[in-house]
């Protein structure tokens, strides 16, 4: 259940008055106006939230800050685009999330602002500056997107919070003082970048994504802004996506990253020009994981067969075969097959000799991110496949297309750079 209580400017001196209030114009020296005050009581927790104007330079600045009543020592400072204000949906669920990790928000509404972009870096800095001088927090997150990234870099550049953590939403890569912030400061960073916007094509790109510190995510037909033109379902998914993507982050400061692992599957394969399969299942005492028939109808894995297309098996096929499996070790299947056979070669030259049976042993191989498998064929595989006499060891290795820096893809979002650590 929510409830809402609302302060009017007198209610609001009382409880400064009363030493009760936490952000009021004993912390913010800067501040010159109040609105409203708001108390919600959600989750169990006391959220205080209220506007105002903070100045410095002569320049006038409205904010919104959200403060969890208790002992949080946690902070999120959002700094939107001009053309992107706190509204959109992006900073929406950024300050919802960083509600529900337990951060305070402190957000800063300078679009509608007639302000010089090159000075705007120094002027919300100093009051950022002012106001954590008469706070004690010891965790503190920056989001921002275009301009907005601007005045985080002058933070990251000038201020000496070295582990001060920030999401950058489209950051100006293009400004030297942003990429220059975004490589030399050690600070881990999230950043976005669509793939549609210009940013993905500057130089700065690349040199962002081979950092250690920071992760780097592209977002599938997204602008500038991160908005993409797909249908109404799809745009939901990425902005899901990306929020969870957030969450991940704030909570530990990597993202848990999905990576296609090369796999490696063996089979064996006994044919012949026609046999009984139920014969051989028998002798052999396993279950083939695949039979073929001599004359039956070859059907497609998706079970539609075309009529003016048909086609048959020439020979009767009995196969054993091993899961793919997620290994660089060419011998642990083959090992399985072995080990399953190796007592059984006896009835299986029987079979060879009295239905002229041929037979060979075939390794397949998805290689995956580069991750060359290792291959040995060592003297148990080599006298096994002397002992069936089989026509040969073949190799099928299926070079998967990858990004060398690509570690992760999900709704529209695709991970470059690495794991933070």
């Amino acid at each position: 259940m929510l409830g809402i209580i609302h302060y009017n400017i007198s209610e609001m001196l009382k409880y400064i008055q009363l030493g009760k209030l936490v952000v009021g114009i004993i912390v913010f020296p800067i501040l010159v106006s109040y609105g409203n005050l708001v108390e919600t009581y959600e989750g169990g927790n006391v959220l205080r939230s209220h506007k105002g104007h903070m100045e410095a330079q002569g320049v006038t600045v409205p904010f919104t800050m959200s403060i969890i009543i208790g002992s949080t020592k946690k902070l999120a400072i959002l700094l939107p685009d001009k053309e992107y204000t706190s509204q959109g949906p992006l900073f929406w669920y950024a300050n919802q999330v960083y509600y529900e990790a337990g951060f305070d928000t402190l957000c800063f509404h300078y679009a509608t602002q007639d302000i010089d972009e090159q000075k705007l870096p120094v002027i919300i800095n100093e009051m950022i500056g002012s106001f954590l001088q008469k706070q004690d927090y010891d965790s503190i997150h920056f989001v921002s997107m275009g301009v907005g990234s601007t005045i985080t870099a002058y933070f990251l550049t000038h201020q000496v919070y070295p582990t001060a953590q920030a999401v950058w939403y489209s950051p100006y890569i293009h400004d030297p003082d942003v990429l220059q912030a975004l490589l030399d400061r050690p600070n881990k960073g999230l950043i976005f970048l669509g793939e549609d916007g210009d940013l993905i094509e500057e130089e700065g790109a690349q040199l962002i994504e081979e950092q250690d510190h920071l992760i780097v995510a592209h977002v599938a037909g997204g602008n500038e802004f991160l908005e993409t033109e797909w249908s109404t379902e799809n745009s939901v998914n990425v902005m899901r996506s990306l929020v969870q993507i957030v969450q991940e982050f704030i909570e530990g400061g990597e993202i848990e990253l999905i990576e296609e692992k090369t796999k490696i599957m063996v089979y064996i394969r006994f044919y012949g020009d026609d046999f009984p399969l139920e014969e051989v299942t028998e002798k052999i005492g396993l279950e083939p994981t695949k039979t073929e028939k001599k004359g039956e109808e070859m059907i497609p894995p998706n079970g539609r067969v075309n009529p003016n297309f048909r086609r048959y098996y020439p020979e009767t096929c009995w196969e054993l075969s091993t899961e793919y499996e997620e290994t660089i070790f060419f011998e642990d299947q083959m090992n399985q097959i072995i080990e399953k056979l190796r007592s059984k070669t006896f009835v299986i030259n029987e079979l060879r000799e009295k239905y002229g049976l041929k037979s060979h042993v075939q390794v397949v191989l998805q290689v995956e991110n580069g991750e060359t498998p290792i291959i040995t064929l060592d003297k148990r595989m080599i006298r096994f496949a002397h002992q069936i006499e089989t026509e040969y060891i073949g190799f099928d290795m299926y070079l998967m297309p990858y990004d060398e820096n690509l570690r992760f893809e999900s709704d529209g979002v695709t991970f470059k750079g690495r794991r933070l650590r």
